[in-house]
């Protein structure tokens, strides 16, 4: 059983730039995330375009998105904008504190027997101790990984439309695979959706 976990908002709003969350939702399992990337990609003015998908997509997702509530996400959903601005200037890497603590969570309470997919764009993610049986990909490798598959034709022309769209993508090919109790490397691709439909980009 494969549970995919995205401990930072990076890879959902990189995707939801240019209206490809479609890729995320291939996967044939459910979605666990950080309050704090629910806060993160909500942020925005009611009037940006890119709000108004997120809300569509989390709508459409219904159970399959599960929030993971944290210490620091919830100390942050109670203060006004302006407190979160001057925590951001006074501490930019202050989410990582949600992140930790998600990290903690996931490792605590999904069974060792579960492979787990991350998908992330954070760099201190790499540094963090999900558990063996957890696979670390970055958004970048992701998209790779499914032009090797033949899901996109091309993952530089994604990256071509998400810089254009104003997000920069960092051409990071990190990936970890994650270990299973033989001893071999796992592999979360045979629960990702390959299919001809699959092929046919996103939704009109």
């Amino acid at each position: 059983m494969l549970d995919l976990v995205i401990p930072d908002s990076g890879p959902l709003i990189t995707l939801g730039s240019v209206n490809r969350l479609d890729l995320i939702d291939r996967f044939r399992c459910g979605i666990l995330i950080a309050d704090m990337v629910g806060y993160e990609i909500e942020r925005g003015p009611d009037t940006a375009p890119d709000k108004a998908a997120f809300s569509k997509w989390f709508k459409g997702r219904g159970n399959r998105v599960q929030t993971v509530d944290t210490t620091y996400g919830s100390m942050w959903s109670k203060l006004s904008e302006e407190d979160r601005k001057a925590i951001k200037r006074q501490n930019p890497h202050a989410g990582e504190l949600a992140i930790r603590e998600f990290t903690d969570r996931i490792r605590e309470t999904i069974p060792a027997e579960d492979q787990v997919l991350v998908l992330f764009e954070e760099d201190a993610v790499k540094g963090m101790n999900f558990g063996d049986h957890v696979h670390l990909l970055h958004t970048y490798a992701f998209l790779l990984t499914l032009e090797n598959l033949k899901v996109i034709p091309s993952a530089q022309a994604i990256v071509d439309q998400i810089h254009n769209a104003g997000r920069n993508l960092a051409r990071d090919t990190f990936e970890r695979r994650a270990r299973v109790p033989s001893g071999d490397a796992a592999d979360w691709q045979s629960d990702y959706d390959t299919s001809e439909e699959a092929r046919s980009g996103p939704p009109v």
